[in-house]
């Protein structure tokens, strides 16, 4: 009985690889198909390492209430480990060209840009470039001269910084691409969401992590995680290669189910 279930399983995954296939090769795609069994992100990954690809293309969501989660668990878990950039896609019936490119000034988010500037892209963009600057526990401070020089220097500091970091990631995009710049202040995931609806975004550029710490998390981390459930669009996610090297995916298996 469970041989004829694996079967009938392993023939309908089959057929999907197939007619997936055939819709690549439409579009004058060299491309190939294959059929693997195993933990999907782990497999995802190893199999993207031993071909050499340069980009994983997922969905966000699979068919019916149970797939559909365990897909979206399998686009975080993927992008959370894999030292190859990932592309976790919703249903959409053109290119992208409405871009938020999500930076930090982290590693992750400049190999995130350079993973998109060399992307197949259509020649009329609008691309915005975000900063989310940190949230500042300063309203404890005592009223007064002194207090409110001490907040409008930190904040003229975090301007500048957001500004050069911005000013960095768009020397960074293809020859000729323009660019807005946008800072805000508050949770990241939140304030990034809030950016892409408003701007009926297509795509969202991030790095995997982060380089400044609240707690005991790295904010791009959890952000990443966050955007990938929670976006409308599509979501770019890239880890730098020195980072990739010490991920826990290559220190310990990745416990995901696969049904």
């Amino acid at each position: 009985y469970f041989a004829e279930i694996s079967e009938e399983e392993t023939n309908a995954a089959r057929r999907v690889a197939q007619a997936a296939l055939q819709r690549v090769c439409a579009k004058g795609v060299a491309a190939s198909a294959r059929v693997q069994e195993g933990p999907a992100p782990r497999t995802i990954i190893e199999i993207a390492r031993a071909e050499g690809v340069g980009l994983i293309v997922m969905g966000s969501r699979g068919r019916g209430r149970i797939a559909g989660a365990l897909l979206g668990s399998t686009a975080r878990a993927v992008a959370r480990h894999s030292p190859i950039p990932v592309l976790v896609a919703r249903e959409r019936c053109h290119p992208p060209t409405r871009i938020l490119v999500a930076t930090d000034g982290s590693e992750d988010a400049q190999t995130a840009i350079r993973t998109f500037a060399a992307m197949p892209l259509p020649g009329e963009l609008e691309v915005t470039l975000l900063n989310v600057l940190p949230e500042r526990a300063l309203g404890d401070l005592p009223n007064g001269a002194l207090a409110d020089d001490l907040r409008a220097l930190v904040e003229r500091r975090d301007r500048e910084e957001a500004l050069e970091i911005l000013s960095r990631a768009h020397a960074m995009l293809p020859p000729g691409s323009t660019a807005r710049m946008e800072l805000e202040r508050g949770r990241v995931a939140d304030r990034i969401l809030e950016a892409a609806e408003a701007m009926g975004t297509d795509l969202i550029v991030v790095g995997a992590r982060g380089i400044r710490l609240r707690g005991d998390e790295f904010l791009q981390g959890s952000t990443a995680d966050h955007l990938i459930e929670a976006a409308q669009c599509a979501v770019l996610v890239a880890r730098a290669p020195e980072h990739a090297k010490t991920s826990r995916a290559d220190r310990e298996p990745v416990a995901a189910a696969t049904r």
